[in-house]
């Protein structure tokens, strides 16, 4: 063998390669429906599992995966777990590591919502509203402005182009490397194949939505869409000063199982320069259990016409379900995934920051909420 053919070789074999491992990159790597992109797998179980079985296992798995941040950097957390109606939904955040040296650090924080459905003995799996927050970008940046095939592939399609191809390839395998996760659980290796365009219609497609459930289309929608219908979102400096002590009711858990606290309103404070929210609660009235597990939650205030439905939640006694539906208020979920009710004229969203005794001798059983304020809204 000549010395030309040999150097010609060596050239042409890594080509090749890098050809064969971007295949499974091109066209139809990335799902679309309806212009949007909606990565979706159904996983069946391979041995006999009844539907609610198979929805308290991928609720384990779900608490277990996203349940708890253990990276402080990224928030991973269920936003909804509907056993009558076998959802799971979960927001979902990963770094993609594009490269890393001593020098140089090229990464994007993919954001994304898992919706798990449990139906048949299958777990329909899908992975959707996909963001990137990347330091090239002042704003998130969606996949069907970074990934699809229109976008990610020369018009051949026969190639990637530059600057997407990091975010389609990360995706793609981060995304597979979820559902593979699922599939491992379940059935102990991976049984089924890539991830598939068709979306199961209990999953919830835009123009399915009447398949699902209000619950998981409301947290879905919220997501979606990070807002809240009615509500417009307005800087911190737009709670007004005239509420300190005004009442309010603190909102924790699922739109399903909701925690429903009277409080008042403590004001606002900074913390290591962000705004933060101060509510107060009487502990010896009241358990506060919830909130002190809560990753987030909400503060809502009420004008006077609700006064009577406000009541019902300063009875103790009874269930949380019931107490909600005497009170005529209509739980929905919010883009941070705490639960609210409708009603409220303002709307305070806070990720749970710390807590204190109060500094009022008069009100030794008390305590004060201190919340890192998210997204604040007004009707």
């Amino acid at each position: 063998m000549n010395k030309f053919l040999l150097i010609s070789l060596c050239a042409i074999i890594p080509v090749l390669s890098y050809a064969q491992e971007d295949a499974k990159y091109l066209a139809g790597a990335v799902p679309e429906v309806d212009g949007k992109v909606i990565f979706s797998k159904s996983i069946p179980v391979k041995n006999p599992i009844s539907d609610d079985d198979l929805f308290n296992i991928m609720d384990k798995w779900a608490n277990d995966n996203y349940g708890s941040n253990l990276n402080e950097n990224l928030d991973n957390r269920v936003l909804l777990s509907n056993k009558e109606e076998k959802d799971i939904a979960c927001l979902g955040e990963k770094f993609l590591v594009f490269k890393k040296s001593a020098f140089v650090l090229d990464q994007a924080k993919m954001v994304y919502q898992l919706i798990l459905n449990i139906n048949g003995g299958k777990c329909n799996a899908t992975a959707r509203y996909i963001k990137y927050e990347y330091s090239d970008s002042k704003t998130p940046l969606s996949a069907e402005e970074m990934i699809t095939d229109n976008i990610a592939l020369n018009k051949k399609g026969d190639k990637l182009n530059r600057y997407y191809d990091k975010f389609r390839r990360q995706t793609v395998d981060s995304i597979n490397s979820i559902f593979n996760s699922i599939d491992k659980y379940l059935n102990g290796t991976v049984t089924t194949g890539v991830v598939s365009s068709a979306v199961p219609a209990s999953v919830g497609v835009p123009d399915r939505q009447e398949n699902i459930s209000p619950a998981l289309a409301t947290a879905t929608n919220a997501l979606a869409e990070a807002s809240i219908p009615g509500f417009k979102k307005v800087d911190t400096g737009k709670i007004p000063a005239s509420l300190q002590g005004s009442k309010a009711l603190i909102l924790s858990g699922t739109v399903s199982s909701p925690s429903v606290v009277p409080a008042s309103w403590g004001g606002i404070t900074s913390l290591m320069e962000r705004p933060v929210a101060l509510s107060n609660v009487n502990t010896a009235q009241y358990t506060t259990g919830a909130i002190d597990n809560a990753g987030t939650y909400t503060i809502s205030f009420y004008t006077e016409v609700y006064g009577d439905a406000l009541k019902e939640f300063e009875n103790t006694k009874g269930n949380i379900n019931d107490k909600i539906k005497a009170s005529g208020l209509t739980p929905v979920i919010a883009p941070s995934g705490a639960p609210v009710f409708t009603e409220a004229w303002m709307i305070i969203e806070c990720k749970k920051a710390g807590v204190m005794p109060s500094s009022d001798p008069k009100a030794a059983s008390d305590k004060t909420y201190l919340g890192e304020i998210l997204n604040v809204w007004i009707k």
